[in-house]
């Protein structure tokens, strides 16, 4: 399959039409954006969407926030998802980097970093009713990804205190901590004092509010994160912690490198200690009140890879459980469909057999960094062939795909699969490049 000519050329064609896309896709948010009512109308993909989510008056409300620079949106250039997303953003800039796109990468870090200056957190999306909480806070890799190729010191010392502020302030906060010293996650409409317009608080009960802050939504948190310490956040602020450390060398305080040093051992050793099974060679969730593991298998444990906390060992042992999720045309999310618990719906979107860009594009990134460089290719092709196929009979790429069936037909949740660029395009990106050019 790697050495297809025709899916060569197909794969060449469209990376040379998404480096068009780039520029076609940019949006803005300020003064004029934010004050047009066309612009802050709430998207939905489809009437059963509106009928399903929209509250009385809520297309009266200006919602779209203030941002300095032009950014990619969630859709791109399609309707969907028209803000600017958190943790969106980083395989966007992955994508933008391999097409030497550093101009719109520096727009998004520094987008990013006001978002932290005005909220004290980056949050989900520029809209209004993402006030009260973010995603998994990954875009510390888009400055480290920026820096490598643009050593920009001025950026790196306008950053730290920024991303120093987010980690203590929001991260190390009352409302993220639990007993077992990792973070869980929680949306602040649930603290009382917090302002909030009512109508866009009651959008969510709090056990979904508060998954959507890394996933929205799946069964393997059992219904309610608050209880848990997921392994995505945490993985990911071991990277955060990394970073900074880095970013503190660079500038030269020793001292404060040295703090985020033991800040990365501390919360991986606790990681380890919870959410490591011996016996399994995998990483569970970890519900602190029951002070078990839960028995749902995901993706989430390859997020361990790709933090760099995974020992030689373990890594090789979450490789040998890979087949277990691995389908004819990619990674599903799950290995199989778990009970729903929660009551509003009957799919849900961050399970078996949705197969998400952003988590395969995540997966081969951890697997090549532990020189798993066959198992990287497999995957990356499995899914690369899967998304052209469904681009020369559709003419989209689209927000999530099917890994056993290999289309976009998916169980509904909330809506159903939309065309989207954004991570898919950095998928195309990517993989191609991973297959075809190296």
């Amino acid at each position: 399959m790697l050495n297809d000519e025709s899916l060569k050329t197909q794969w060449q064609s469209l990376d040379d039409e998404i480096r068009t896309w780039w520029d076609k896709d940019l949006r803005v948010a300020q003064e004029e954006q934010i004050c047009d009512p066309a612009l802050n109308r709430i998207w939905y993909s489809d009437e059963e969407h509106r009928k399903r989510e929209e509250q009385h008056g809520e297309q009266n409300k200006r919602t779209l926030l203030f941002l300095p620079y032009p950014y990619i949106s969630g859709g791109g250039s399609e309707q969907a998802f028209p803000e600017m997303y958190c943790w969106d953003i980083y395989f966007v800039n992955r994508g933008l980097a391999a097409h030497g796109r550093y101009d719109i990468i520096r727009n998004h870090i520094l987008n990013q970093l006001f978002s932290i200056e005005r909220f004290g957190m980056i949050l989900t999306g520029n809209r209004a009713y993402y006030l009260t909480r973010t995603q998994t806070p990954i875009h510390p890799a888009s400055i480290e990804l920026y820096y490598q190729h643009h050593p920009d010191r001025d950026l790196l010392l306008r950053a730290y205190p920024l991303l120093k502020k987010e980690y203590d302030g929001y991260w190390l906060a009352a409302h993220h901590q639990t007993p077992t010293g990792l973070a869980t996650n929680r949306d602040l409409s649930e603290l009382k004092g917090t302002k909030l317009d009512e109508q866009f608080r009651d959008r969510l009960r709090p056990e979904l509010a508060a998954e959507a802050e890394v996933l929205d939504f799946t069964s393997i948190f059992a219904g309610d994160i608050r209880k848990c310490v997921p392994l995505q956040t945490n993985f990911a602020l071991v990277r955060f912690t990394k970073i900074l450390s880095w970013i503190a060398a660079e500038i030269g305080w020793p001292d404060e490198s040295r703090r985020w040093e033991i800040e990365t051992t501390n919360r991986t050793e606790k990681i380890n200690e919870l959410c490591w099974n011996e016996e399994k060679g995998f990483y569970f969730e970890y519900n602190f009140e029951q002070r078990k593991q839960l028995p749902f298998w995901s993706l989430a444990a390859y997020w361990s890879m790709w933090a760099g906390i995974a020992n030689p060992n373990q890594a090789a042992r979450l490789v040998e459980n890979l087949t277990r999720f691995e389908h004819e045309y990619g990674l599903a999310q799950t290995v199989e469909a778990y009970p729903i618990p929660h009551p509003e719906f009957t799919a849900l979107q961050w399970d078996y057999p949705s197969c998400w860009p952003p988590m395969q594009i995540m997966v081969v990134e951890a697997l090549e960094k532990y020189g798993f460089h066959e198992e990287a290719r497999r995957i990356a092709g499995k899914f690369l062939r899967m998304q052209l196929n469904v681009y020369q009979k559709t003419g989209y790429l689209w927000e999530k795909y099917n890994a056993v069936s290999g289309n976009v037909e998916l169980p509904r949740e909330r809506y159903h699969s939309v065309p989207l660029h954004n991570w898919s395009c950095a998928a195309v990106v990517l993989l191609g490049r991973k297959i075809f050019s190296e």
